[in-house]
């Protein structure tokens, strides 16, 4: 009987374009047709696309540790250890896209895909030490290549823009509109980095939405929010989505999804009740959703636990591992280098 022969693009599209990361880094040998498909731009970026994200945390924060321990969230709630980075100093986390992990130390940036075992530092801005700067980063796909933009907020609101693998230092951006509200997140969605704003003078919030491509500013409406006075907000990215997640405090976290980014129309998709159904046990959602895990559940940090809610009936369960929000990440394993095309 004739052996079944398989089309060469149904090989490429429909099975090696979903295996992981090490097995295609493997598969390169198998021949030089395959070794070209993967390592062209288009398998990677479309590689990259089809990744699932997954929770990370980033531990062996002591001085005494040669290397910071990456450990990835498994299905099972349990952590398993993931790879390596070497120890920095003051470090901290500049959590943006997926597609790199990107942490702060004393004297710049570490930037790294371990997917890939590739990673590469950036200087620190003009004004010295990154911490206390809100700073965010993305992949510009005309240009092939990862932009970062530094805020320093004292005196006056200013930005820096590195380019990677192109500028050797940071440059000097367009000043943003509005004052920068501080935060840790700066999610990248369609090109364009999101941060939360504030106009001293009229005091209303708004998205500062800046643009990687051309360099520019603009400004994006939230949706209509009730003023409480113990609530604290994020912006967010879940499945593709610009998320404004309002943590009330000890009571329930609110959150709107941008669905139409185009006409900016906002919808309230989901409220995480401390107090789910007929239980007695309340729990303190004091933080705010990482990411929609396979199984439809959330994953939501606070600063002294980790809890999974689901949408479907309202539950919430604690998970077993313990860990801080702030050295918590969600990462998309790919094959795009930290230099770019």
């Amino acid at each position: 009987m004739e052996g079944c022969i398989i089309p060469e693009d149904l090989i490429i599209n429909e099975i090696l374009m979903w295996l992981p990361v090490k097995s295609l880094l493997r598969f390169r040998s198998v021949c030089k047709a395959w070794c070209s498909e993967i390592f062209s731009r288009h398998f990677k970026e479309l590689r990259g696309q089809r990744s699932q994200p997954n929770i990370y945390r980033l531990s062996g924060f002591r001085k005494d540790s040669s290397f910071m321990k990456i450990e990835r969230l498994t299905e099972e709630g349990s952590l398993q250890q993931y790879c390596m980075l070497p120890w920095l100093e003051d470090l901290g986390l500049v959590i943006s896209s997926h597609h790199l992990i990107v942490v702060s130390f004393k004297y710049g940036y570490l930037l790294s895909n371990p997917a890939m075992r590739d990673s590469i530092y950036v200087p620190s801005p003009s004004w010295g030490e990154p911490e206390g700067h809100p700073v965010g980063f993305g992949f510009v796909s005309s240009l092939g290549k990862y932009k970062m933009v530094g805020i320093i907020l004292d005196p006056k609101d200013t930005c820096e823009v590195f380019t990677v693998g192109i500028d050797r230092s940071w440059r000097k951006g367009i000043a943003p509109p509005r004052s920068l509200i501080i935060s840790d997140h700066m999610p990248y969605i369609n090109g364009n980095l999101h941060m939360l704003s504030e106009d001293l003078v009229n005091e209303d919030e708004a998205v500062l939405v800046f643009d990687l491509e051309d360099e520019s500013w603009s400004v994006m409406a939230l949706p209509d929010v009730p003023d409480i006075v113990e609530m604290s907000c994020e912006l967010r990215e879940m499945q593709g989505f610009l998320c404004y997640s309002c943590c009330i405090c000890l009571e329930r976290i609110d959150i709107w999804m941008l669905r139409d980014y185009t006409n900016n129309v906002w919808s309230k998709d989901l409220v995480i009740d401390g107090n789910p159904g007929m239980s007695n046990k309340r729990w303190s959602v004091d933080g705010f959703p990482l990411e929609v895990l396979a199984d439809g559940r959330i994953f939501v940090g606070t600063d002294y636990e980790w809890f999974y809610y689901d949408p479907r009936d309202g539950s919430i369960q604690k998970a077993d591992c313990k860990g801080s929000n702030l050295f918590t990440t969600v990462y998309s394993e790919n094959l795009v280098p930290v230099l770019g095309f």
